[in-house]
C-alpha cells in the first residue's frame, strides 16, 4: 500500500491528477488515500509509455480510455446481432414483420438457435477436454486395440452424459427429463451393439 501523496511525488504529478486518473480509470483508490500494489504498478507503467511517447500522465490515460472504449465498441461490432441478421438475409426487419409470418417465426426461432449455439461451443469444449484428460490419465492413443478405444469412447460418452448433459436445464420438468436420459441411455446401447456391415 502507497498513499496517493508518495504516489504523486514518484509520478511527478499532483495527487489530485492521481485521484482523478484512478477515477476515470475505475482504479480503486482507498478511504485512507492508499492504493494497492497493484494500482501502483499499473500508474507506473502507464508513467513510462507517457514519458516514452513525450507526452502527460493525463494525456496518456485520455488515450488509454480512448483505447478500451474502441475495443468494447468493436467487440459489440462482432458479437452476432439476430435482427440485423434476419434483415440481410431475407430483405424484411423482422420487429416490423407480421409475428406469424416466415420472417416474424423465424426471428423468434433465432433465440433458440444462439442457444444451440453456445450448447454447441459448450459441447466442443468439454469433448475435447474429456478426451484429452482420457489421453493423459489412461494413455489413450494410436496404438489402441478396438475394445481398449471402444471403451475410451464409452467413458468420454458417459461423462458427457453425465456431467455435462443431465446438467443442461431443457425446459422441461423432470419426469419428461427422466424419459430423456433413459432414452438417450437406450439409444447409445442400440448403437454398441450393431457394427458396421462387412464390406461385399
Amino acid at each position: 500500500m502507497k498513499h496517493i501523496n508518495q504516489l504523486a511525488q514518484q509520478l511527478q504529478v499532483s495527487p489530485e491528477v492521481v485521484r482523478n486518473i484512478c477515477q476515470s480509470l475505475s482504479l480503486s483508490v482507498k478511504v485512507n488515500d492508499t492504493v494497492d500494489e497493484t494500482v501502483e504498478q499499473q500508474l507506473v507503467q502507464l508513467k513510462e509509455v507517457a514519458n516514452r511517447e513525450g507526452i502527460s500522465l493525463e494525456e496518456a490515460a485520455q488515450h488509454l480510455i480512448e483505447m478500451r472504449d474502441t475495443h468494447s465498441e468493436s467487440q459489440c461490432d462482432r458479437s452476432f446481432n439476430k435482427r440485423e441478421y434476419i434483415k440481410q438475409r431475407f430483405g424484411v426487419d423482422p420487429e416490423t414483420a407480421a409475428a406469424d409470418s416466415f420472417v416474424g417465426m423465424l426471428y423468434q426461432d433465432t433465440h433458440r438457435g444462439t442457444q444451440l449455439g453456445e450448447l454447441r461451443h459448450k459441447v466442443v469444449l468439454e469433448s475435447s477436454t474429456l478426451a484429452l484428460e482420457e489421453f493423459v490419465f489412461n494413455g489413450t492413443g494410436s496404438n489402441l486395440t478396438a475394445d481398449e478405444y471402444t471403451q475410451a469412447q464409452e467413458r468420454i460418452n458417459s461423462r458427457i452424459d453425465n456431467d455435462f448433459f443431465a446438467k443442461v436445464n431443457w425446459g422441461e420438468n423432470n419426469s419428461q427429463f427422466a424419459v430423456r436420459g433413459s432414452q438417450l441411455k437406450q439409444l447409445k446401447s442400440s448403437q454398441t451393439k450393431t457394427g458396421q456391415s462387412p464390406k461385399k
